[in-house]
């Protein structure tokens, strides 16, 4: 009888382990912990809006496919439009993660007060953000400008959302500061809103075109300015 070839017999090791998948390994003394359907489906929409948030921050979003954004994730070229079902709600749902991611890192820092101890430290905070954190704002900015300029109707609704939203909690703080008699009676609170959000982003917008400016600086020369701007007349 012909002898058998053990090393030419022995069967080929599986690709993947069984029970497993390419990034879970199963070996002795492994434990398996297998995701669900939901948690599978929030990382990958997670996944697709921080490929689309470095899209729009690089060349913006009127140029962006949903396709190059399923590739970029690491997906296939049409997962985007299955979750999103077009560009409109790609748009729509980063800026929601836009304001979330904001939301998350202030969450992060010292526990603000109500009132004006809430609008200096959403100040602070935001000139004071370091490396991957400008990603999100640079994105923004960019889509601000589109906006203006491309005759999209439904980008520029998007927008408008956004901005009043941010331009409530701003407003929302101040009358509790006038509540409180830590700003004046007569401001104009919806007023003033608009113009502190739009002072923080149209230096940031400088500042992220000419880095020589002095960002820190800036920051607390504004911090004085609306201070002095809020402050209560003196009895």
């Amino acid at each position: 009888m012909a002898k058998v070839d053990r090393a030419r017999a022995a069967p080929k090791p599986a690709r993947h382990p069984p029970g497993g998948s390419a990034d879970v390994p199963v070996g002795r003394g492994a434990v398996v912990t297998r995701r669900t359907h939901a948690e599978r489906r929030e990382e990958a929409e997670q996944r697709l809006l921080e490929a689309a948030l470095e899209i729009v921050a690089r060349r913006g979003s009127v140029r962006m496919t949903l396709a190059e954004v399923g590739e970029a994730a690491g997906y296939s070229r049409g997962l985007a439009a299955h979750r999103f079902g077009s560009k409109a709600g790609l748009v729509h749902a980063l800026a929601g993660h836009i304001g979330r991611r904001f939301g998350e890192q202030r969450e992060r820092g010292p526990v603000l007060q109500p009132g004006l101890d809430a609008i200096l430290g959403n100040i602070r905070f935001y000139f004071s953000r370091k490396g991957g954190a400008w990603t999100a704002t640079r994105a923004l900015l960019v889509m601000m400008t589109e906006g203006c300029m491309e005759p999209n109707e439904a980008l520029r609704k998007e927008l408008a959302a956004y901005n009043r939203k941010a331009a409530a909690w701003f407003e929302q703080h101040l009358r509790a500061a006038i509540t409180q008699g830590e700003v004046a009676a007569d401001i104009d609170p919806a007023a003033t809103a608009v113009i502190l959000l739009g002072v923080m982003r149209g230096v940031m917008h400088q500042w992220l075109v000419d880095d020589r400016i002095r960002i820190g600086a800036v920051r607390d020369q504004l911090l004085r300015v609306v201070q002095q701007a809020l402050r209560p007349a003196p009895p």
